[in-house]
């Protein structure tokens, strides 16, 4: 049963008056996956189709050749079915789910901007679900985003989800928009999967470059959260935004058409990532994450202006304090100036928080 309590509480009153915060835009929109997550992450998840992860063996039984390699499509062949039969293998299903903060217009075209990614496996009776070989063999694959699958309520603070439906998206009075859960992909793990023989997304290694230490890291990190089997129905977070505090100035800046780059890490040497996978672009990689300063919880690279959200419960004792100082400067010393926002001011008003931010950042 979904847990009804999907929304966000303690939402600020001033930003019910932001266009579409209340309710979806009536005309269609793309998600803006690439612009918010970077490149690598967005083709990464682009590839998470079909039944998954892709095995060497499965690839050898296609019979579809391009410039004398072997093509899969998103359903598996008769001879994969037979194979994925003969192992025993069942599947989880997992959708790729994206909530959205905000809606921008490029070139003529709507687009959702991204707060949160995360991983939901299907569910039934509150444990995950599992389909055999038959119902793969009988599902077209190529089509389950079709009617735009979407959780009517997905709380990604507090792993609340509302009805999983299809359709049009039909909002209430009590439901945001920043809390429908879009299934932005859907794909099928399979249960015996040999981890030796999986193969990586080809757009993602020639991102990485010819770094074999970079390609380690990475296979790690898909093993651990893509591939990795759910026990519980909790979801899995891929990127973005940790608290409500966040959401909430991350909309108020939005307004002012400001727009940081969400959760950076910094680093002692002067570099910053906005994920862990925009560290594997072109072979770059952080050896020493050691030596990481901070992860901001906003960061408007052109300016090297730093944004924390301190919450009460974590950064009010004199230990924390003291830490929340010397991050301060340490990253002053790199060239990076930082602005620390309390909880208790962003609930009180997001806009004056965001205000404070430009004229900062004006300085």
């Amino acid at each position: 049963m979904a847990n009804i309590a999907s929304d966000i509480e303690n939402r600020p009153k001033e930003l019910w008056d932001l266009p579409n915060y209340g309710c979806l835009p009536e005309r269609g929109f793309q998600i803006d996956l690439a612009g918010s997550v970077g490149e690598f992450l967005a083709h990464d998840i682009f590839d998470l189709d079909g039944t998954q992860p892709i095995e060497s063996k499965i690839m050898g039984l296609s019979k579809e050749l391009h410039n004398g390699f072997p093509v899969i499509g998103v359903n598996p062949s008769e001879d994969a079915i037979e194979f994925y039969k003969a192992r025993g293998d069942q599947f989880q299903m997992v959708n790729v789910v994206v909530c959205c903060y905000g809606f921008e217009e490029i070139d003529g075209q709507l687009f959702g901007l991204p707060y949160h990614v995360s991983l939901r496996p299907a569910q039934k009776r509150g444990k995950p679900a599992s389909v055999g070989v038959d119902w793969i063999k009988n599902m077209d694959l190529e089509r389950v985003l079709d009617g735009s699958p979407h959780y009517m309520g997905f709380n990604p603070f507090t792993n609340a989800f509302g009805l999983y439906a299809t359709g049009p998206v039909h909002l209430n009075k009590d439901l945001c928009s920043d809390v429908v859960g879009f299934v932005y992909n859907m794909y099928f793990l399979a249960s015996n999967y040999e981890k030796n023989d999986v193969n990586d997304p080809g757009m993602c290694t020639s991102l990485l470059g010819d770094n074999k230490s970079a390609l380690g890291d990475y296979r790690k990190y898909r093993f651990s959260r893509y591939f990795k089997s759910f026990t519980d129905i909790k979801p899995v977070k891929i990127w973005g935004c940790d608290s409500p505090i966040e959401l909430f100035l991350l909309q108020a800046m939005n307004s002012l058409s400001l727009r940081p780059r969400i959760q950076m890490n910094i680093f002692a040497d002067g570099t910053a990532f906005p994920s862990l996978q925009s560290m594997w672009e072109n072979g770059k990689r952080t050896k020493a994450l050691s030596k990481m300063i901070s992860e901001a919880d906003f960061y408007f690279e052109e300016q090297k202006v730093a944004i924390f959200c301190d919450s009460v419960a974590h950064h009010s004792s004199d230990e924390a304090i003291a830490k929340d100082k010397a991050i301060d400067e340490k990253l002053e010393k790199i060239g990076i100036r930082s602005i620390r926002i309390s909880g208790p001011d962003i609930v009180a008003s997001p806009l004056k928080c965001a205000i404070r931010i430009r004229d900062f950042i004006a300085k």
